[in-house]
């Protein structure tokens, strides 16, 4: 049986991988030619600590603040469109303490499950991308911020997640790599990272020399069918793939596919900005998230990754230089001793986070077409979250019992 993958970022990666590995014959399809998008430019962080949705209660009127400035954290780009309507109202619904409840142990196996995974990969592939458990610090510099992840650790203790309170003074004890200044910080020891361009780079050979086969610059417009059945993927020459089993990871483009299959799967793009420092003088060697101002921090190698903000704008592949600065404001006010070079000479890295109202993934088999397996909407977690995704993509297209449980991650759950 062949399975076709479409999307070559991580998560089409791992479900090759794991696919593979089973027997199956698999190709993978990209619109580019596998070296682009948020799989390569994101913070790198693989993060159990990260079980609390984005769709939490408070957060409606936080977010009501900040989505008129252009420069804030959460941004909406204000405009009459159906589908932000429909994703905004099930966000709302989604800010439920009950439901929340039940999100929060589903994420935290998914990343947990990943971060075991990833350390296999890298004694399975024998190729280093970086990955180390090092933690993760999470800073604030507020009275404010201070109360929120306090009580954000005492949730992590309830789930069995590790987290330690810190001064100001032991935060700079355990993060010997630079000067800091905060009010102090959660420690959580379980979080790891990697290097994302690295992983790509090394899975990719990998996959290759597995006999995977790769379709790039090979855009899928459309779908051929049965009445409950995928038959042909169409290119956009017109051309037709046929297909036994498919697997759609492509990310925040996934929605606008399903809806020439008549399935309703709410996706909205958070885009988000990065930017490299090539072994900076001054590198901190724990990653970081800088609280009030939701601005990551990630060694890679010997460079420095930092990156942030969440805009649902409709796509739009420019820079918004509010945003960037945004950004760069913060650090200095937490790393005094990080040198930053003139924005203008800073290249900046942009990408398109897949979000779902509810804040969890869609990991599932399609009821209306069986043979159709979705693996989409990871938001700002697709690195976090590629092993375990991949896994469970194999696992479906085994009838077997997924890793972890996906009752609350069926695609069509907003149908």
């Amino acid at each position: 049986m062949n399975i076709h993958i479409i999307g070559g970022g991580v998560i089409g990666f791992c479900a090759a991988y794991y696919l593979r590995k089973q027997g199956y014959e698999v190709t993978l399809i990209d619109k580019g030619d596998f070296s682009e998008g948020c799989s390569f430019g994101n913070a790198g962080m693989v993060v159990p600590s990260h079980f609390i949705p984005m769709a939490t209660p408070g957060v409606i009127a936080k977010g009501l603040k900040w989505m008129f400035n252009s420069s804030s954290p959460f941004y909406i780009r204000p405009r009459v469109n159906t589908a932000l309507i429909q994703w905004l109202w099930e966000f709302y619904k989604a800010c439920d303490p009950k439901k929340v409840e039940q999100a929060m142990p589903v994420l935290r196996d998914l990343n947990e499950g990943s971060k075991l995974l990833y350390r296999s990969l890298s004694e399975e592939l024998e190729l280093s991308f970086d990955f180390e458990q090092k933690g993760l610090i999470m800073l604030y510099r507020t009275a404010k911020g201070e109360k929120e992840e306090i009580a954000t650790a005492e949730i992590a203790a309830q789930l069995g997640v590790s987290a330690q309170l810190l001064s100001a003074s032991q935060v700079q004890e355990l993060e010997q790599g630079t000067r800091l200044e905060s009010r102090g910080g959660i420690y959580y020891p379980g979080d790891a990272h990697l290097s994302p361009h690295t992983f790509m780079k090394v899975m990719k050979n990998r996959l290759k020399e597995m006999g995977v086969d790769f379709l790039a610059h090979t855009p899928i417009i459309a779908w051929e069918t049965t009445k409950d059945n995928i038959t042909h993927l169409i290119k956009a020459n017109n051309e037709k793939i046929p297909v036994d089993q498919v697997v759609l990871a492509t990310g925040s483009w996934s929605e606008k596919l399903l809806k020439k299959l008549s399935i309703n799967m709410l996706i909205q793009d958070g885009k988000g900005y990065s930017i490299t420092l090539p072994e900076p003088a001054h590198r901190p060697n724990i990653p970081s998230i800088l609280s009030e101002d939701k601005v990551a921090i990630t060694p890679m190698g010997k460079d420095l990754r930092f990156g942030g903000t969440l805009e649902l704008g409709g796509m739009r592949e420019r820079v918004n230089n509010k945003r960037v600065q945004g950004i760069l404001s913060a650090l200095p006010q937490y790393y005094p001793e990080l040198s930053l070079p003139n924005p203008k000479d800073l290249n900046v890295w942009l990408g398109f986070r897949p979000c779902s109202p509810d804040g969890l993934p869609y990991i599932g088999r399609t009821q209306k077409f069986p043979n159709l397996i979705v693996a989409s909407g990871h938001a700002m977690m697709g690195m976090s979250l590629g092993p375990i995704t991949g896994k469970m993509v194999a696992e479906i297209v085994q009838q077997k019992a997924t890793s972890v449980d996906n009752t609350l991650l069926l695609p069509e759950r907003y149908a």
